[in-house]
């Protein structure tokens, strides 16, 4: 005979257990992702972090966390992949217009700030690598966007899996102390 205390325990179970038929839908990922598109943007826009290009693993990585901390839902590798692009793709337009802005505003402060701590052929390549082409051309943006968008898209999927794969390992250690 089964006491009450352990049919209550079941039912409890039950009730909490996660369904991992549950998706994630893309409404849900639509405000994640722009605030996760937000962070990739303003790290690949920003001319010399985005020489820091992996720091933009942290909005993959961000909008994820916040998909499930809103939602509370069981979200899968393919899920977080998905957050992951979405963003990237978001930040690679917030990215290039950021950098965009800067170039025509700043540019030549960018050139003159690196050629004075720098020789000219080495400030030059830190400019190009760094977004800031001292001859901005619509040539050199479109290259500049294919890149943020590769970067971008990358680096939010790979921070949207990082995301879930630590996770699943902390939640199987916390198992295995109990």
């Amino acid at each position: 005979m089964v006491s009450l205390r352990e049919l209550l325990a079941r039912r409890i179970k039950k009730e909490l257990e996660i369904k991992e038929d549950q998706t994630v839908s893309f409404a849900e990922l639509v405000t994640p992702a722009f605030i996760g598109g937000l962070i990739i943007g303003l790290i690949l826009g920003i001319p010399g972090l985005n020489i820091l290009f992996p720091l933009a693993l942290f909005g993959g990585y961000y909008a994820v966390a916040l998909v499930k901390e809103y939602y509370e839902k069981y979200i899968t590798i393919s899920d977080a992949m998905k957050v992951g692009v979405i963003t990237g793709l978001i930040g690679a337009f917030i990215g290039t217009a950021l950098l965009l802005v800067l170039a025509i505003l700043y540019g030549d402060s960018f050139a003159l700030f690196f050629r004075g701590i720098f020789d000219y052929q080495t400030a030059d390549s830190i400019l190009i690598l760094s977004g800031i082409d001292p001859y901005l051309t619509i040539a050199s943006l479109k290259i500049r966007f294919l890149a943020n968008l590769a970067i971008g898209i990358a680096m939010g999927g790979i921070g949207g899996a990082y995301y879930i794969k630590k996770h699943k390992e902390t939640s199987k250690k916390d198992k295995n102390k109990e």
